[in-house]
This record gives C-alpha cells, sequence and structure tokens, in this order.
C-alpha cells in the first residue's frame, strides 16, 4: 500500500481529522431539539444552554415548591393548631423574589413576556422588524438599568447592615442573588437583540427575495 493510501484510510478512520467541526447538539435528546425550537437558541449552540437550562429550570421550579410547601404549612398551622409559621408571609415574599427572577432568562430567551398586539394589523414587514428591534433593545436596557439599581440598593443594605422585619435576615445578601439572576437576564436579552438583528431579520427576508427572484424568472 502506498503512503497516499495509507493517509487516506488514516482518514477515513478517524473522522476527527478532517477538519470538520462537530456541533454539541443531539438530534436525539429531547432538550436540545426544545432549545433549538422553543427557546429560539440556534442549533449550533444548543449543546451550550443544556446545562444552564436546567439549573435555571430546577431553581425556579424548586422555589415554587417552596412557596406551595410554606403557604400550605403556613395555613394548616395557623387553622388548625393556631401556630403559623414564624415570618411565614417574609419567607414567600422572598422565595417569590427568587421565583420570579431564576425564571426571567428562559421567559426572555423563549419570548414568552406578555405582549398585546393592538397595531400590527396596520404594521408593514419593515416596520415591524424595527419595532421588535427598538423593543428589544428598550428591554435589555430596562433589565440593565434594573440590575445596577438592585447592585447599589444591595451595597446601601449591606452597608446599613439591614435586616427583615420578621426574621431579622439580612437583607443584602438576598438582593446580591437577586441582582445576579437579573445580570444573567440582562445578558440572555442581548442575546436576543444580537441574534434578532443577525439572524432573524435574515431569514424574514430571505421568502421576500426568493419572491421577486421568482417574478423575473417569470
Amino acid at each position: 500500500m502506498s503512503n497516499t493510501e495509507s493517509a487516506g484510510a488514516i482518514t477515513s478512520e478517524n473522522p476527527e481529522s478532517d477538519g470538520t467541526a462537530h456541533s454539541d447538539v443531539d438530534s436525539n435528546n429531547p432538550l436540545d431539539r426544545a432549545l433549538a425550537e422553543d427557546y429560539l437558541i440556534p442549533e449550533s449552540v444548543a449543546g451550550l444552554f443544556r446545562w444552564p437550562v436546567r439549573i435555571l429550570t430546577a431553581i425556579a421550579g424548586t422555589f415554587m415548591l417552596g412557596i406551595a410547601a410554606v403557604t400550605i404549612i403556613d395555613v394548616t398551622g395557623r387553622y388548625a393548631f393556631n401556630s403559623p409559621i414564624p415570618g411565614g408571609v417574609e419567607i414567600i415574599e422572598f422565595l417569590l423574589g427568587l421565583t420570579i427572577f431564576s425564571a426571567l432568562p428562559l421567559v426572555t430567551v423563549k419570548r414568552a413576556h406578555i405582549t398585546v398586539e393592538l397595531f400590527d394589523s396596520f404594521m408593514s414587514a419593515g416596520f415591524k422588524r424595527i419595532r421588535e428591534v427598538i423593543v428589544l433593545i428598550a428591554s435589555a436596557g430596562m433589565i440593565i438599568f434594573i440590575t445596577h439599581r438592585m447592585w447599589s440598593t444591595g451595597l446601601d443594605m449591606l452597608e446599613n447592615d439591614d435586616i427583615s422585619i420578621h426574621l431579622e435576615l439580612p437583607t443584602a445578601p438576598l438582593l446580591f442573588i437577586l441582582c445576579g439572576l437579573s445580570a444573567v437576564s440582562a445578558i440572555t436579552q442581548i442575546y436576543m437583540v444580537w441574534k434578532y438583528v443577525t439572524v432573524d431579520i435574515r431569514q424574514s427576508a430571505e421568502p421576500i427575495r426568493d419572491h421577486h427572484q421568482e417574478e423575473d424568472i417569470v
């Protein structure tokens, strides 16, 4: 066998030697398909978001279960044994904030925020794309502003040793956690702006170009 044939045999047996980039996406993985379809994440990078989505989903679900458990135990203790959970309402308030901000990145990347379409039927396709960019940028700016304000407020609480009213727990650590989750949401929103400008607008314009090409052919 010649050296050329030997090199060809080695190359064919080793698929990684052909220089082809392999995707992290597992087409047989339901989560990867959901990331690509439901969460609007490109298939080429869906594998990178697999564990972050799982972790945030588990955190948000755990906090929701915590809210339900505290509520049931508090109500049962209050009316059945005249002994509610001390600071039960405060615990629920903390868990509610954690639930909202841990789920916010998932809602953002899934484009599942509540929207009202009042004037869409009067807008052209081009104006809708411009409006979408403005909305996405404004949303990113608002989340960044909220993140900054929570960080500043957390520093003030830490300096003043602020504590909660009933449980007398320090409030600064909770606010820093919410700030971190809000920062993740801000990064997610910036990604959505980038994706819409670089991918979505281009894809939405392709049918228009194809239509014009068909007319030219006819």
